[in-house]
């Protein structure tokens, strides 16, 4: 039962990428990158982005909160390994509470592996001027995934239930060939 699950949310995640990337401004080319060269570091950002409705910062932005975008990455520099990380949010230069902590899950489609890793927020540094940058900035998490292709999804849902007021709008979907 639990492999059935599994291997739908496979193809539902692949199928989604296939139908809805065209709509969303993703390329062929960007859906089927040619495999990475071993030992050369390569980054491929996620082909549809986390997206949110932004938190109540400032007041009025509570009757009619903009929706946020967030695009996580993935970088292979060895053999089996990836390292997630993500890029701050579209509304990060207007307000630092839309700098969420991401889940993301994988599955290599190879090997039948799955994991699951969090993005975390880089700890603000008040011991020094703090820049626009530092509001939000992302701590690289490196998994272990095996090499072949790899489907990865991240999603805000539990940081945006521990905010209270960010509302989840759709899940992050990459996918990758890890050497």
């Amino acid at each position: 039962m639990r492999g059935t699950a599994a291997r739908s949310f496979v193809v539902g995640t692949v199928a989604s990428v296939a139908v809805l990337g065209p709509p969303l401004g993703v390329s062929g080319a960007a859906m089927a990158s040619p495999p990475p060269i071993p030992g050369v570091a390569a980054t491929t950002a996620f082909q549809i982005p986390v997206t949110f409705l932004s938190g109540c910062g400032v007041g009025f932005r509570c009757y009619i909160p903009p929706v946020a975008a967030l695009t996580p990455s993935a970088t292979t520099d060895a053999p089996g390994v990836v390292t997630f990380t993500a890029a701050p949010p579209t509304t990060a230069a207007t307000t630092p509470y839309d700098c969420l902590e991401v889940t993301l899950n994988w599955r290599n489609l190879t090997t039948g592996d799955t994991g699951t890793t969090e993005i975390g927020r880089v700890p603000l540094d008040y011991s020094r001027p703090i820049s626009a940058e530092d509001w939000c900035r992302y701590l690289p998490a490196t998994v272990s995934t095996g090499s072949g292709g790899v489907v990865a999804t991240a999603d805000v849902d539990a940081a945006a239930r521990a905010t209270g007021d960010h509302h989840p709008v759709g899940v992050s979907v990459g996918i990758l060939q890890v050497p």
